[in-house]
């Protein structure tokens, strides 16, 4: 059938029908494009001026409930939170002078994947070993541990070389966006001076302690920055606290109410942060950046600065012989390591005068701590101290002989066995022995005054 045989009206019909095609298909074309403009990836924000610190707070968009499906939600909140985390990187990248060297990757993940996550990780890293060298010259109580993750905003693992970001939340705070950004000098300082090798190289409970405070003193310096503007202004005590709760887990109720564990947790951001802000002084950033490269090698240059940056030596090896033949069959040797003088205070200020116990730690140079364990799970600890002077051996010594009859308590003296030189004294828990030769200074426990006395003879 061709136009020619339709009717005037017919014609008309067609007509009208063909316009209201194309008007139909000109609106679903229209809609298309307006939703892929929708879908398209937001203009990145304008950076705040740095030279007005503080900066402003950035918060999260918030998104109804009731305006969108649960996968909807999930997608909006991942966008959110990449673009807050985006600018947080930008000024953090900008305060503490290091750009990424490769695209930090970032995962998120929702409240329940995040504990998840901590809680493998802080697992991973064998607590009970890390709390041998405490428990083992009973610092901390040797109970068992429980791992607890606390909630956090953002966290920087660095054997994976990934940055967790938690989602869900309707809005960011300051307090998690200053978490963020602490994670995120994690990352920066992971790239630019390989966190697992430094931690690698701390092959001593000491060592690692000054590590963790180049590392965790940096982080919080920039993160002060970053909150605060002005160092003059920063809430030092919130902030070291708030990151504290974020990077360190709970080990159990019994554990985690132990002041000197608390102090040895808090150790890295806070001391570290007086550490770091010392270097700053003295050069910026670029003194901080030299520090990767030659970090601290005791707690004892975390501790005194000064002696950081005009000496830089590191402590005095100490020998302890190897005990296996004096103990005979069924010991094995739990642990041997160096505790360092920031242990070594906490351990005397649990008893004695707080000035007295960190004066008496001062004189520091060098120790071995070596723990031996039978069978029947009786113990052996032998710890050789060496001092700075005769004088700061002297001091040491005092504080021992003062705190021993404390925490043995109670302490019996006794006389030397075999002509022995020393003090000796029984306790319900076994057999101590402390004494001082020159700068050196030894303290002995074992299970009974005779086997005490057989590991004496062959000590230095």
């Amino acid at each position: 059938m061709s136009a020619a045989d339709f009717t005037p009206g017919q014609r008309r019909t067609v007509i009208l029908m063909v316009i209201a095609v194309v008007v139909v298909f000109a609106m679903l074309a229209g809609f298309v494009i307006t939703s892929l403009q929708g879908w398209e990836s937001p203009a990145p924000a304008a950076t705040p001026s740095f030279a007005s610190l503080p900066p402003t707070p950035l918060p999260m968009p918030t998104v109804s409930p009731a305006s969108s499906s649960t996968s909807e939600e999930g997608i909006w909140s991942q966008v959110q939170a990449a673009r807050l985390f985006d600018q947080i990187a930008h000024q953090v990248e900008t305060l503490r002078g290091l750009s990424p060297r490769a695209e930090v990757p970032l995962s998120f993940l929702d409240e329940r994947e995040m504990t998840t996550l901590l809680r493998q990780f802080y697992t991973e890293r064998d607590p009970e070993a890390q709390l041998l060298p405490y428990t083992g010259l009973g610092l901390l109580p040797d109970v068992p541990t429980s791992i607890h993750a606390h909630q956090v905003a953002g966290v920087y693992v660095p054997e994976q070389g990934q940055l967790y970001v938690a989602t869900g939340q309707q809005e960011s705070s300051a307090d998690d966006q200053a978490l963020l950004a602490h994670a995120y000098v994690h990352a920066l300082q992971d790239q630019h001076f390989d966190l697992g090798a430094m931690d690698a190289r701390a092959a001593t409970t000491d060592a690692a302690l000054a590590v963790q405070a180049l590392v965790e003193g940096d982080a919080t310096l920039s993160t002060a920055f970053y909150c605060y503007g002005a160092l003059s202004v920063a809430d030092w005590e919130h902030l070291a606290e708030l990151i504290v709760q974020a990077e360190q887990p709970g080990y159990g109720e019994e554990l985690d109410l132990t002041e000197a564990w608390a102090r040895l947790q808090r150790f890295p951001y806070w001391e570290g942060r007086r550490f770091i802000y010392t270097l700053f002084q003295a050069g910026g950033w670029e003194a901080i950046n030299s520090a990767y490269t030659d970090p601290p090698r005791s707690t004892e240059q975390v501790l005194h600065p000064e002696r950081y940056l005009e000496e830089q030596d590191g402590p005095t090896r100490v020998v302890v012989p190897d005990l296996s033949t004096v103990l005979g069959e069924g010991w094995t040797m739990l642990l041997q390591d160096t505790l360092g003088e920031f242990v070594i205070g906490l351990y005397l200020d649990a008893l004695l005068p707080e000035e007295t116990a960190w004066r008496a730690a001062g004189g520091w140079d060098g120790d071995t701590f070596v723990v031996w364990e039978h069978e029947d799970r009786s113990r052996v600890l032998v710890w050789r101290t060496i001092w700075d002077s005769t004088a700061e051996a002297t001091e040491f010594e005092r504080a021992l002989v003062a705190l021993i009859p404390q925490r043995y308590l109670p302490a019996w003296p006794v006389d030397s066995p075999r002509g022995l030189a020393g003090r000796w004294w029984e306790t319900n828990a076994g057999a101590v022995y402390t004494s001082r030769v020159a700068r050196y200074v030894i303290f002995v426990h074992a299970p009974d005054v005779s086997a005490l006395a057989n590991i004496v003879e062959v000590l230095p």
